[in-house]
């Protein structure tokens, strides 16, 4: 796991969302037609549907990252950490709200450094 692999995690996840909400929206359009039968008169026929399956493969591979990300956070082997690591990575806080989650004991620097600390294996 790199660091910066964990720091996209929130935007992975609102991209996943955006192509998920993409690939369900109905398309439609409306195209010129004729009757099959004489006279062949033109009207206007509407067309709709879901949309190709042209996201699919850049979904897979954001799911594929997600679960990564979530299942390297979840493993880590010290709570402390792994706190750490949920607090920022997971849910998106900012260094000091991380700091307040923790605790009166934990500064900024603080929580920074065991989070980093995870890199340095």
């Amino acid at each position: 796991m790199t660091k910066e692999l964990l720091e996209q995690y929130p935007d992975i996840c609102a991209e996943l969302a955006d192509l998920e909400r993409a690939a369900r929206t109905p398309v439609g359009d409306v195209v010129s037609g004729s009757s099959g039968e004489y006279p062949y008169t033109q009207h206007a026929v509407t067309i709709r549907g879901l949309p190709a399956e042209q996201h699919r493969s850049r979904i897979e591979k954001l799911k594929r990252q997600k679960t990564e990300i979530e299942q390297f956070v979840f493993t880590l082997p010290n709570a402390r950490i792994r706190r750490i690591a949920t607090l920022r990575a997971i849910n998106g806080l900012s260094w000091k709200s991380v700091a307040a989650h923790m605790g009166h004991r934990y500064s900024e620097s603080v929580v920074k450094w065991y989070y980093y600390s995870i890199f340095e294996k």
